[in-house]
């Protein structure tokens, strides 16, 4: 476990779980765990930042847990046999899951008493900004990208970086000056209704499966937004989205994945904002 809250408790709890249940290595059904408070503000008043890191870089390797880059947590592979660490990192395919549930034995033993109770309130989210995995390498550096200029009777490569400030129309969108690798402009002055479009974008036969988005948001805390991929139309069906909270400023950049549904050939697309 990544991360879990329950209870409406300002503590963020990480857990291995592994082996036999009940008992065995990680002493199940129990784990391995550790918890804290979330650093400077509430678990549930403002978004924070949960990491999990597997370094094989080691000799025995270590599974890490931070909150907001705070190290609180550690197993380490001498911590259980070889059989049992083998079961749990050699294997083929890593899933990240994220859910909500209301009750359950882990909130039950905190609270002393079964959950949910009369006096629960539903409808409470958990709301996610970004999720993005990355490995640790001795790579080069990435090349920053190149500006694509509005085309004149051209299309644009949907596998290749559009720039945003590149739009062909907007509504609502203004541009600034980026201090993001690469220099140039950004999108800005963004709200509710405001979109880009960028013509003649081409998908090819097979359609993608995901983009990148590099963003950057100086909102207030709690407050988000949604940026949606439309094909041919500013209310058209989304094919894809995602959502952007604070990412420490409004020229502190990020690159946010989404998936977006299957679409081929050309198309004029539309990026809006809520």
């Amino acid at each position: 476990d990544i991360m879990e809250n329950v209870n409406g408790i300002n503590a963020v709890w990480a857990v291995l779980h592994c082996g036999v249940s009940p008992g065995g290595p990680c002493n199940e059904t129990t784990g391995l765990g550790a918890n804290r408070a979330c650093p400077g503000s509430t678990c549930q008043s403002a978004f924070h930042t949960y990491r999990f890191e597997w370094d094989r870089s080691i000799t025995p390797n270590q599974l890490r847990w931070y909150v907001d880059g705070q190290h609180y947590h550690t197993v380490s592979q001498s911590q259980m046999d070889a059989t049992t660490w083998g079961n749990m990192t050699n294997h083929a395919g890593y899933f990240i899951l994220l859910n909500v549930a209301m009750g359950g034995a882990f909130p039950n033993a905190l609270a002393g008493f079964g959950t949910p109770t009369g006096a629960t309130v539903p409808g409470r989210p958990m709301l996610v900004d970004y999720v993005a995995v990355w490995s640790r390498g001795g790579g080069t550096t990435s090349p920053p990208p190149t500006t694509n200029p509005p085309p004149t009777g051209g299309s644009r490569d949907a596998y290749s970086t559009i720039q945003a400030e590149s739009f062909n129309a907007q509504n609502g969108v203004g541009t600034e000056t980026t201090t993001d690798t690469g220099g140039g402009q950004n999108i800005s002055h963004l709200a509710n209704g405001d979109w880009a479009r960028y013509d003649n974008v081409n998908f090819g036969s097979t359609g993608p499966r995901d983009f990148v988005a590099r963003v950057a948001s100086g909102a207030a805390g709690g407050v988000s937004g949604l940026i949606q991929v439309r094909i041919d139309s500013p209310t058209a069906t989304p094919i894809g989205s995602f959502a952007i909270a604070n990412t420490g400023g409004w020229q502190s950049w990020r690159n946010v994945p989404a998936n977006i549904s299957g679409v081929t050939g050309v198309h004029d697309v539309y990026i809006t904002f809520t």
